[in-house]
């Protein structure tokens, strides 16, 4: 989870995390969570087992040749079978589509990128975002 190993630059910004997850909470800590103490997570991570928040954000299903098509998730399962590692499961549903938002502190979305494919944005990116809205 890149937001964990990165959280003292996002603690700089001010900025407070949120994740919210479909799967089952005991998948979610097999999975996104694995090798995390989920009691001392500095974010909160909430279940949205109907996908309410996703369908309202405008989250979307990808299609299978979309996802089979993907350079960046081919590369990376690639990667890990080369270093000898398995991919993790994705999910109950692994075409399920997230996003990322920054919410400025007056609630206004100053950034919002929902996901077409399996790809998402680098942190270093997200952080800027997170940054502008404090300046």
């Amino acid at each position: 989870m890149k937001v964990h190993t990165t959280w003292p630059q996002w603690e700089a910004t001010g900025a407070a995390a949120l994740f919210v997850v479909f799967d089952d909470p005991s998948r979610v800590r097999r999975g996104l969570l694995h090798g995390l103490d989920a009691e001392r997570l500095p974010f909160a991570v909430l279940v949205d087992r109907d996908r309410t928040a996703y369908a309202r954000w405008g989250l979307t299903r990808a299609t299978w040749p979309t996802i089979l098509a993907s350079v960046g998730s081919m590369r990376r399962y690639w990667q890990l079978w080369r270093e000898g590692e398995r991919p993790r499961t994705v999910g109950e549903d692994p075409r399920q589509l997230g996003g990322d938002f920054i919410v400025a502190p007056d609630g206004t979305v100053a950034y919002a990128r929902p996901q077409e494919r399996v790809e998402r944005p680098p942190v270093g990116e997200l952080l800027r975002a997170a940054r502008a809205t404090v300046t």
